[in-house]
């Protein structure tokens, strides 16, 4: 800016903007700083925020930016805007697709699991409400303490087949499968 002091309003002419708003006239400088002339006192008038001053021209309200206020943002291309965008697209897409697909998996390694027990025997591991509970893993039926040997094994929704007669039905619990299959046992050695 030019002498801010200058009587003359023709005479100090900023390198910015030169407006006349209300009959009052504003300089901006390159710099952001604005300054109005005050005609009672004859002279130009550093605008500082807070001050007794006119209002301001449309669009020069920000001009001047309040130093230690201003946050500088880093570009939106920056990785620092953008990491933050990929984590909740990833996010979504791996609830989506968890969403999609369901138990199916869940369901299928039981089913794969179920039919390999066929011709294996299990190991009784304790009782749950009178009955005895047993391992899901098979064993050699030679093996000490295989109790019960696996003959068939049949859906286990409602509705579905008994298990035929002589054998007894088992379901073991398999996490995420609301149906287990039933697993059709007779006593070591007696099929």
């Amino acid at each position: 800016m030019t002498d801010p002091e200058s009587p003359d309003p023709a005479q100090a002419r900023p390198a910015g903007n030169d407006l006349v708003y209300r009959s009052i006239r504003w300089q901006r400088a390159a710099s952001g700083a604005l300054r109005w002339w005050n005609d009672a006192e004859a002279k130009w008038v550093r605008f500082n925020p807070g001050d007794d001053a006119p209002p301001r021209p449309p669009g020069w309200e920000r001009a001047r930016r309040s130093a230690g206020l201003h946050i500088e943002r880093p570009p939106w291309r920056s990785p620092y805007r953008i990491i933050p965008l990929i984590l909740v697209f990833i996010v979504i897409v791996v609830g989506a697709v968890q969403a999609l697909r369901g138990s199916g998996g869940q369901a299928a390694a039981e089913s794969k699991a179920a039919n390999a027990l066929v011709g294996k025997c299990l190991v009784q591991n304790g009782t749950a409400g009178g009955e005895p509970r047993y391992g899901a893993t098979g064993v050699s039926c030679s093996a000490v303490g295989a109790v019960v040997k696996v003959t068939k094994v049949l859906p286990g929704t409602p509705g579905a087949p008994r298990c035929p007669q002589g054998t007894t039905s088992v379901q073991l619990a398999y996490n995420g499968v609301r149906y287990p299959h039933q697993l059709c046992v007779v006593v070591n050695g007696g099929g």
